[in-house]
């Protein structure tokens, strides 16, 4: 199974992670990392990831195409030509199309999810009806073959949820489990329909403000 993982400038770091971590485990699963040039990729936390392949080297067909989100970056990912030509590519060559958080615009700006139910985070859902994508708010939402995530943490549900489809419930089950997934959040706000109004008016304000267009 060939994974496609679709690096960029500013990317956040958990959007990644958590699906490939689950992948990685899968057998026969090979990972590529690919930015525009082959090396050292920053992230928003400051761990740098190191892209294995350019676009031009990186596989014609993968199994999954994968893109994660970022904040304020993502607008400058989606304003790419080349990244959103090369997802546009070889997403209509893959087996799986997917993305978690804000990546699910990036697929969207490459025309993958015209007429496909997705979502993104939260903050950000509203957005994917630009492109022709019909809303879902699911925390895992596959429709054919396109798979797209909620925001950040829903990566690794994302990422259990597909290993289980290629893989098997037993697989799946299998590996839940080999990680320990068993969360137990501390304070009950991880979504909008639980968040108090204090704290969903606060976060909703630094979401306007890391999106807000640059004076």
């Amino acid at each position: 199974m060939r994974v496609q993982i679709i690096l960029f400038h500013g990317m956040t770091l958990l959007d990644m992670v958590g699906p490939t971590q689950v992948w990685a485990l899968l057998p026969g699963a090979e990972l590529q990392y690919v930015a525009a040039a082959v090396g050292p990729v920053q992230t928003d936390c400051h761990v740098t990831i190191s892209a294995t392949h350019d676009y031009a080297s990186a596989w014609r067909d993968p199994d999954i195409l994968f893109i994660g989100g970022a904040g304020r970056p993502t607008l400058d990912a989606i304003a790419n030509v080349d990244l959103i030509g090369f997802l546009a590519d070889r997403g209509a060559r893959a087996k799986w199309v997917t993305s978690v958080c804000t990546g699910a615009l990036m697929l969207g700006a490459a025309g993958l999810l015209k007429g496909y139910r997705a979502n993104s985070h939260w903050g950000t859902r509203d957005q994917l009806e630009n492109f022709g994508a019909i809303l879902s708010d699911e925390r895992v939402c596959i429709d054919r073959n396109r798979a797209t995530g909620g925001g950040i943490t829903s990566g690794i549900d994302f990422g259990l949820t597909l290993a289980g489809i290629i893989a098997g419930d037993n697989v799946g089950r299998m590996l839940e489990l080999l990680l320990e997934y068993n969360p137990a959040p501390p304070f009950g706000t991880g979504h909008p329909s639980i968040a108090d109004r204090e704290t969903l008016e606060h976060t909703r304000a630094l979401l306007a403000a890391e999106y807000a267009p640059e004076s």
